[in-house]
């Protein structure tokens, strides 16, 4: 590995987050920071949670922080280009795509060489650095942060609202975001009214829970209502164009501008989607136009 540029691209990470918040990261908020910046040639998942050991054999413990999801998209860059550079040598040093134990292995060079001054410890404290992996099933609670991938490149990026019998209700935020991760809260906008579907993206890594905030639950309505035409199946009536709510609930009946706005006069509304059909229809801006939350009431 060509270390002095890796070290260039460390510091460019370091110094666009003082540049940001006045201070040096603690390490945890750089490891923080590189294990959410996935770059175009990585073969493997992010995000990557890691294992530090430091000096005397000690596992190191980061000091909470809400800093590193409040900053702006460079610091987060240039963590890309970093991961990316060490990538691309660690794919150069054997016939195999580089595994995240690889990259840890080249940033640990790095952290080491670097003797750099983190906010909390020298960079050269750091002994070992490995990739946590979990050998459990995701689960998504209500409030986390759920990344979809996005068919050309980045996510879209969605927060869990409730996981019943209905399904996973999900609240789909406004753009495609080039990296998967909350950053600031204040930025986010609703994209379209509550969407069921299910989890089994989430529990083989397809989608990834990249966060937890429970001030996005705000944007949407609570409980996450589902909605019923005109006449069902069983043949109940909710008036002359369908209801809202939930399951097991009493329902408020509905006007003809919000029944055509959620598709129920052309057929188009759906109460739940499988998953992965629900990420091709997101893909094709299914769920671009709204309609929004609290539109019509």
């Amino acid at each position: 590995m060509e270390l002095e540029e890796a070290l260039k691209l460390f510091n460019r990470v370091a110094d666009a987050f003082s540049d940001e918040e006045g201070v040096s990261p603690s390490l945890g908020e750089f490891l923080e920071i590189a294990g959410s910046s996935e770059p175009t040639n990585s073969a493997f998942s992010f995000p990557l949670a890691f294992k530090v050991k430091i000096a005397g054999n000690r596992l190191y413990k980061a000091n909470p922080s809400e800093r590193v999801s409040g900053l702006n998209d460079n610091t987060f860059n240039e963590a890309t280009e970093l991961l990316a550079f060490l990538i691309e040598h660690a794919n150069s040093d054997s016939d195999q795509p580089a595994s995240p134990a690889d990259a840890a292995g080249h940033l640990l060079q790095v952290l080491r060489a670097a003797k750099f001054s983190f906010s909390d410890i020298g960079s050269e404290n750091v002994v070992d650095l490995t990739v946590k992996v979990s050998k459990r099933f995701a689960k998504a609670k209500r409030g986390d942060v759920v990344a979809i991938p996005a068919a050309e490149h980045g996510y879209h990026l969605a927060v869990v609202l409730s996981d019943d019998q209905t399904g996973l209700a999900l609240g789909l935020l406004k753009g495609v975001f080039s990296a998967p991760r909350v950053g600031r809260v204040d930025q986010h906008l609703a994209r379209h009214i509550p969407v069921y579907t299910g989890d089994g993206l989430i529990k083989n890594g397809t989608w990834r829970v990249v966060g937890h905030n429970e001030v996005l639950l705000d944007l949407f309505p609570d409980p996450p209502e589902l909605y019923w035409g005109a006449v069902t199946a069983f043949g109940d009536r909710f008036g002359d164009y369908g209801a809202a709510g939930v399951v097991g609930e009493p329902k408020r009946l509905i006007g003809k501008a919000e029944a055509e706005a959620v598709g129920l006069l052309n057929n188009t509304y759906r109460q739940t989607y499988v998953d992965e059909y629900f990420q091709k229809v997101l893909n094709e801006g299914r769920f671009d136009n709204g309609p929004l939350p609290g539109t019509f009431r």
